[in-house]
């Protein structure tokens, strides 16, 4: 009997969470949110966790488990919950629990041991920091001016309450005199939220602003971003923006803002919008939109590329439509290469909260949901040359453009890109740009072609050929036996010099050694590609009793495929030594190869 154990004291036995998951059925659980419909054995449905038309998703019921054959995803209950929700392992455990009727407390957050931040000082801080801020704008006379002014902007107390707007007080320092009581000079000087003075006097970094707190992926106040509201400041031409210098749990070119929040959304649309400022997303927030973000008040860099990527593949670019939105869009989407863009464009020049004042939150939803077109169609309109009767011009142009155009994976959309080029110009007709588009794809092709001639055969390590997958099938099949017959697992246990070559295999050979079985919570501390293997080989479909033979079958054809992997390791060996000018090694291999396919005949 294993014990989970939380701040010390007791917390879930793990035989009750095997009772948990024995109490209820997974295909239950999934039909909650998945349409499934009964094939063969199975349920099948279209994947909750990537986009499709033809389902791939299957629920096997007498095991128990999900595999999607799609995006590859597989687990049991409590991985579906897991994934589904984006919960933690134990939060899946409590909300199965409740569906079957088990009573379950698990300990509270603050009975579990914290993990100490390395700057934990300064993540508390810019926390209280946040918690001054909201209560200066929803308690204070002050306050009261400013929030009038968000009110005219269209937000709400809800809005104000969710995005945890605040107030930084026209004061020296306001801020200081609060902080000061409870924070070390240590955590104040590095919290980027003060200033130092010529005279050595500490004073608050923003005052009369706007606060926006910047959150890290973990929803961690680290960061401030304030906005002038007045006239007065206006007037004095003060920067609309300003943002916390950078600190040590602050870079403004990696962070990205409100995607605490949006990457649930953004992990089950498989898509997140991109947009230029925080007024922006919290205008798509007031439409039904809860999967925008935006960069912390800078263009677009490659840290922030990286962060998104973590969450989805799919952006969908949605900044201003001014000159400088348009262009901050194009140097976006070179930065976007290799994923998949979407582009809304924002009529009469303005941002999404300048459009839904000039229209309503119907048509900013419809404008986001029903307007995108493709980056190809954005380089089209984008590059078009502002003189048309220009002839250079235009065959520049068109030169740029059926490099784009001929870029697209879509015979039919590079049909359509042609004729609204055509009807752009004054000089050039279809047939015209389908031939600089046409040349543009034979060009490609010889240049793959050029490629593929000179770049010579390139070898692995580990070639993947067929006796190596044969290996992995006649692993999954032991392994299959060995977590289904005690017996068999018995006298496994007793080979001190077995192991499985499979990777994830070996791990979990590890555990049913230790334990006689894979239990649940186990294999949830697992990597995911040890989760994967362990339900690929519940996947093998097999008699319920061993043949006469058949595990000493098994060892043998596996003994013939690791045998035929380490002749592919000594050709390989035998080559990399011949084209290193090392003849004496080569033979030495060769040598010891031909004594070792005597061994295998």
């Amino acid at each position: 009997m294993g014990l989970l154990c939380g701040g010390g004291d007791l917390a879930v036995d793990k035989d009750l969470i095997q009772d948990i998951k024995n109490n209820v059925n997974i295909v239950d659980v999934i039909g909650e949110v998945v349409s499934l419909t009964k094939s063969g054995h199975n349920y099948l449905g279209l994947c909750p966790f990537h986009k499709e038309k033809t389902p791939s998703f299957n629920v096997v019921e007498d095991k128990q488990f999900f595999h999607c054959f799609g995006c590859g995803k597989s687990g049991d209950v409590f991985k579906f919950i897991e994934e589904y929700r984006n919960v933690p392992f134990m939060e899946a455990v409590q909300l199965v629990a409740d569906k079957a009727g088990i009573a379950l407390t698990l300990p509270s957050t603050s009975q579990k041991p914290r993990r100490e931040h390395p700057h934990q000082s300064l993540l508390d801080i810019n926390q209280d920091a946040a918690k001054f801020y909201h209560a200066v704008l929803m308690t204070t006379t002050i306050g009261e001016q400013a929030r009038q002014y968000l009110y005219q902007r269209g937000l709400t107390d809800e809005l104000l309450e969710y995005f945890n707007i605040g107030l930084a007080p026209d004061e020296y320092d306001y801020l200081y005199q609060a902080m000061s009581k409870k924070y070390d000079e240590t955590a104040i000087s590095h919290s980027g939220l003060f200033n130092l003075s010529d005279s050595n006097q500490v004073y608050d970094a923003f005052r009369n602003r706007i606060m926006f707190p910047l959150t890290d992926e973990s929803g961690r106040v680290i960061a401030f971003s304030g906005r002038i509201w007045t006239k007065d400041d206006a007037k004095k031409k003060l920067a609309k923006y300003k943002n916390t210098r950078a600190t040590q749990i602050f870079n403004k070119s990696y962070e990205i803002y409100h995607l605490d929040r949006a990457k649930t959304t953004a992990k089950k649309e498989h898509e997140v919008y991109l947009m230029e400022g925080f007024m922006d997303v919290i205008a798509a927030y007031r439409v039904g939109i809860t999967n925008a973000v935006a960069s912390m008040g800078t263009a677009l860099t490659p840290d922030h590329v990286r962060h998104l990527k973590k969450f989805t593949q799919k952006v969908i670019l949605t900044y201003d439509g001014d000159d400088a939105g348009q262009n901050a869009m194009a140097k976006s989407l070179e930065l976007l290469k290799g994923m998949t863009v979407e582009i809304v464009r924002i009529p009469g020049k303005m941002d999404p909260d300048e459009y839904i004042k000039a229209s309503s939150e119907e048509e900013l939803y419809k404008l986001l949901t029903q307007s995108r077109i493709s980056s190809e169609e954005f380089w089209i309109h984008y590059l078009k040359p502002e003189n048309t009767e220009n002839l250079q011009a235009e065959i520049d142009y068109v030169d740029r453009i059926a490099k784009i155009i001929a870029g697209s994976p879509s015979i039919t959309a590079q049909n359509t890109y042609i004729n609204l080029v055509a009807d752009l110009l004054s000089h050039f007709s279809y047939s015209q740009v389908e031939q600089a588009v046409n040349n543009q794809r034979l060009m490609k092709r010889q240049q793959v072609a050029q490629v593929s001639q000179t770049s010579g055969p390139v070898y692995s390590d580990l070639p993947v050929t067929k006796q190596v997958n044969a290996l992995r099938k006649a692993e999954n099949h032991l392994f299959h036996r060995l977590l289904h017959h005690p017996y068999l697992l018995n006298e496994f246990r007793n080979r001190e010099t077995f192991s499985f070559e499979t990777k994830e295999l070996n791990i979990l050979f590890k555990l049913l050694k230790e334990s006689g079985e894979i239990a649940t919570y186990d294999l949830a501390q697992q990597s995911r590609e040890v989760q994967e293997a362990y339900y690929q080989v519940l996947e093998e479909r097999l008699p319920d009793e061993v043949a006469d033979g058949e595990v000493a079958q098994i060892e043998r054809q596996r003994d013939r495929y690791l045998q035929r992997q380490e002749v592919e390791k000594q050709n390989k060996k035998i080559r990399d030594s011949s084209n290193q000018g090392d003849q004496e090694g080569a033979v030495k291999t060769l040598e010891a190869l031909i004594a070792q396919k005597r061994n295998m005949e």
